[in-house]
């Protein structure tokens, strides 16, 4: 009788201890599942050199849709691109938080509207000196030193 006793609660020992490992969640078996984060995820910067950037504002004045203003820097040196209504081209220096554009060379097409604002905003902008650049996720801010800027998004991947 005292054997099966020692058995017993030999058992029920190994039958609580057993059970404390699984409500701790040691085995899984009976753990609650984890909840799934649904947040979206943060949007990676966008890297300044080969990024095809659309110019959405420049010096306060919005960019028409109609004649968009594009550009890309290479890691070779070089910007080109359109100033919304003349192709461009000028040598780019990326140091640092800087970008320095040396003289811009464009076609000479006559630019009315908003268009033409833009454009000679943009080239102005770009002879501006040194200009601090911030991207984040898929916005471009270019900053000359009198604080007046320009935005510009990313090109999706598509694109």
């Amino acid at each position: 009788m005292r054997t099966l006793r020692l058995l017993t609660t030999g058992a029920l020992a190994l039958v609580l201890a057993l059970t404390a490992c699984s409500a701790d969640g040691q085995d899984g078996a009976d753990a609650a599942p984890t909840a799934q984060s649904t947040a979206t995820p943060p949007v990676p910067d966008a890297p300044l050199t080969v990024t095809s950037w659309t110019v959405r504002s420049v010096a306060g004045t919005a960019a028409p849709g109609d004649r968009e203003a594009r550009f890309t820097l290479t890691p070779g040196g070089e910007a080109g691109g359109t100033l919304g209504c003349n192709r461009f081209s000028a040598p780019v220096t990326v140091d640092g938080a800087t970008v320095t554009f040396g003289p811009v060379t464009s076609t000479r097409m006559a630019c009315e509207g908003a268009a033409g604002e833009v454009e000679r905003a943009l080239t102005t902008l770009f002879g501006a000196g040194p200009l601090t650049w911030k991207v984040q996720g898929r916005t471009l801010t270019l900053t000359a030193p009198d604080g007046s800027t320009a935005t510009a998004e990313a090109a999706s991947a598509a694109e």
